[in-house]
């Protein structure tokens, strides 16, 4: 069985990495706990979990991707927001493997690894923008921000003065697939609406969950220069699949212009 590893990030949350790398967040209240997206499915989540918290546990998904959408047959009930529903009925166990592999260079990975998918979508419960879930002492509100994918999630904790962008916006943002540029730039301008109201920011990829929150205006400003078609537009690939990188990049994936937030698209979701 794989690892996974844990690490306190703050006086609730505490960072969990799934072996492929993806970081989950585990957020303790007075009362109750809730676990933030669920990884690619490595057996094992479920055990490290009730082994941090024996707390009332709820779960939400930030989207449906495989490498966050993973672990939801670990639970019996997951909060995700509706308009991710039919995306994650194409995924499938190869899927998930897949994304694993290319994360985990020369390891030996087998079905008997993983969990298995999602049967029942009865268990998927709907969140919308501007669900609070209490957990005493500190809330989790959604924000709902389609670009990533149409059901998109960041989860703004105000008592902490901190937000999970998740995959919606960071230095290498995919609007690859449901969404297109104009939709993503008007849900990060409302996302900017909230910026007085946090400082930290956290991630679900790269080498520390807390980054810079500079994406949020880099990818405004991005999304602007891509529609006027004003952006390097540098011919790249995610997992196999063409597309365009808005800036470049030096080999650590940070952009060679000293700015955070980045953008890679195609020409179908150039719009």
């Amino acid at each position: 069985m794989y690892e996974f590893k844990t690490k306190i990030i703050s006086s609730h949350i505490t960072q969990i990495t799934d072996p492929s790398g993806v970081f989950l967040f585990l957020v303790e209240g007075e009362r109750e706990a809730l676990l933030v997206d669920t990884g690619v499915g490595f057996l094992g989540l479920r055990e490290t979990v009730d082994a941090l918290t024996d707390k009332s546990l709820t779960v939400l998904l930030t989207h449906m991707h495989p490498d966050h959408a993973g672990g939801a047959a670990a639970f019996d009930r997951v909060y995700v927001h509706p308009a991710d529903i039919p995306a994650f009925r194409a995924q499938t166990l190869e899927d998930r493997m897949g994304y694993a592999a290319s994360q985990m260079p020369g390891a030996t990975l087998t079905p008997d690894d993983f969990l298995p998918c999602v049967a029942d979508e009865g268990r998927f419960v709907p969140m919308e923008d501007g669900t609070v879930f209490d957990l005493g002492g500190i809330q989790a509100e959604i924000l709902h921000v389609p670009g990533h994918t149409l059901g998109s999630c960041c989860v703004l904790f105000r008592q902490e003065r901190s937000i999970l962008f998740g995959d919606a916006c960071n230095c290498n943002t995919l609007i690859m697939f449901e969404s297109c540029l104009s939709q993503y730039r008007r849900s990060l301008q409302k996302l900017q609406t909230f910026r007085p109201q946090f400082d930290r920011v956290y991630y679900s990829h790269g080498l520390e969950p807390e980054g810079p929150g500079r994406s949020l205006e880099d990818n405004i400003a991005l999304c602007g220069e891509i529609l006027e078609g004003r952006d390097d537009a540098i011919p790249c690939d995610f997992l196999g699949m063409p597309a365009l990188r808005a800036k470049a990049i030096a080999p650590n994936m940070m952009r060679l212009d000293g700015k955070y937030g980045n953008i890679v698209y195609t020409e179908v979701t150039k719009h």
